[in-house]
């Protein structure tokens, strides 16, 4: 049976043709209805068919900002039942080489120079082009429930990038059946994650898409103004930027819904903003692997304001159709009681069905049909969800997921540095910023061009965005009884400001 993730999109596109569905990046001043916006995927669909994108095919696309026309490849993809690898260039992405040999395209469009994997590789533009001299014709839809329809880069502890494989029956899962009411999504943040998702979802409600980039406070005040009513997407930092600018401050004329998500938000700032803007607002917690876990809903958030402002600390209660336990960290923890602090696992149809080509890594966070986050919590006697830690120690910054041990790698090897520690600490600027602690190698001096000297190698080495924007130099590391570096210790410290007793501390 076809995948009704796919079957269903095309029957609402079908059914809303005559009313705006897609513009913005891309596009120029078209705006494409329904109808034409199918018209396209087919184009699409057999430029790629051509080229021999088929059911079970890998496609990558690597694109260097958010593009109308991803979308668009998108749903051909779906359509044609291939594999979509989709990579939004920012400068938190690395491994860009890894990922392209990982998986395993048959071929890679891209609008930004790409490494030569030896997979043939073909322009957006020249994509665009051969689709324009196509007549529309139907391509049935090939996709099944149980084919792999996305494999999602996520970070790795160990600095690799790990693919996780999402199947068509969990993507209708992750959509959950809801259909956007009518009005325009402003779609701000990276297509390639759940945005691309979100602008989907809205299709199907006979709703428009009207795609922004880069961020920019004054555009999207001015897309709302023009299309609401409105909703859209945020990462906190874009809250702050909204908070700080003078003309949205008060809140967008037309914004009349926002979800956030992607990273902790100060409770102070988002109280704020939820009291002046006067949208309804709703928060999603989740991972790459399980999507949405639980959800902060609109009524929640009034809840706050009214009286119970510790809501605004909380993730929220489970998702539809979603259990989740907090267990004893390890490999069989046991369930814990409400307030006590343990590894938040998962159930739901949602999840990935694995780690692409890694049994192994699989293994290691599935069991008996559970997934382990990896993200330390706790639940209140409502049932809501507190994150109190990371047990992977993730740093987020801006939305984009940073690993401690690859910036730790590369730090050291600076041949003044010993031994490095990463730790992130809350920035009203970008949710969280990157804080490093040093130990002097032998025979060196701690000084402030040395530590710009090794954060200069993270960026070359791994990205701009993993470069610390904090050093700290101390004659030792704290460590917690296990004999490991006590990062909980180290965050505290990173959050007073002091290393206390440590010796220097510099702003990169």
């Amino acid at each position: 049976m076809a995948a009704r993730y796919v079957t269903g999109l095309i029957e609402a596109l079908e059914g809303h043709v005559g009313r705006p569905a897609l513009g913005g990046v891309g596009l120029g001043d078209r705006v494409l209805d329904h109808g034409a916006l199918l018209e396209e995927v087919y184009r699409i669909a057999g430029v790629l068919g051509d080229a021999g994108v088929r059911r079970g095919s890998g496609l990558a696309c690597v694109v260097g900002e958010n593009r109308a026309e991803v979308l668009l490849l998108r749903t051909a993809a779906h359509v044609l039942g291939a594999r979509l690898t989709l990579v939004v260039w920012n400068a938190a992405v690395c491994g860009v080489e890894h990922l392209l040999r990982d998986c395993r395209p048959e071929l890679v469009v891209h609008d930004i120079p790409v490494p030569d994997t030896g997979v043939p590789r073909l322009a957006l533009a020249e994509l665009a082009a051969a689709a324009a001299c196509r007549a529309a014709v139907v391509v049935p839809v090939a996709a099944r429930e149980d084919d792999v329809a996305r494999v999602m880069y996520t970070g790795g502890t160990t600095g690799q990038p790990k693919g996780v494989a999402i199947t068509f029956r969990a993507l209708a899962a992750r959509s959950g059946g809801q259909v956007s009411r009518a009005g325009t999504y402003v779609s701000v943040t990276s297509l390639a994650t759940r945005s691309g998702g979100r602008c989907l979802e809205h299709w199907r409600g006979g709703g428009r898409v009207e795609v922004l980039s880069p961020f920019d406070t004054g555009k999207l005040m001015d897309a709302c103004r023009r299309l609401g009513p409105a909703s859209t997407y945020l990462v906190p930092p874009m809250i702050y930027r909204l908070l700080d600018d003078p003309r949205t401050a008060e809140g967008i004329p037309g914004l009349e819904v926002i979800s956030y998500g992607a990273s902790p938000v100060l409770p102070e700032r988002l109280r704020e903003a939820v009291t002046a803007w006067g949208c309804r607002w709703q928060q999603g917690y989740g991972t790459t692997e399980a999507s949405v876990i639980t959800r902060l809903t609109p009524s929640d958030h009034a809840a706050a304001v009214a009286g119970r402002p510790w809501l605004l600390g909380s993730a929220g209660r489970p998702a539809a159709g979603v259990e989740i336990e907090v267990r004893e960290t390890g490999d069989a923890g046991r369930p814990l009681p409400a307030g006590r602090v343990g590894e938040v696992w998962v159930r739901s149809a949602a999840r990935m069905s694995g780690y692409w080509m890694r049994p192994d890594l699989t293994g290691e966070v599935l069991r008996d049909g559970w997934l382990r986050t990896g993200d330390l919590g706790h639940t209140d006697s409502d049932g809501y969800l507190y994150l109190d830690d990371r047990v992977k120690d993730m740093v987020v910054v801006n939305g984009w997921n940073l690993y401690s041990l690859p910036i730790e790698a590369a730090l050291a090897r600076h041949p003044a540095v010993a031994q490095a520690a990463v730790v992130g600490r809350p920035s009203t600027l970008t949710g969280e910023e990157v804080c490093a602690f040093l130990v002097p190698a032998t025979g060196c001096t701690a000084s402030r061009s040395a530590a710009a000297e090794a954060c200069a190698l993270v960026a070359s080495e791994l990205a701009a965005a993993h470069r610390p924007t904090t050093v700290w130099w101390a004659e030792r590391l704290p460590l917690a009884p296990s004999g490991k570096v006590d990062k909980r210790a180290l965050r505290a410290m990173a959050r007073a400001g002091t290393t206390a007793p440590a010796d220097d501390s510099v702003r990169i």
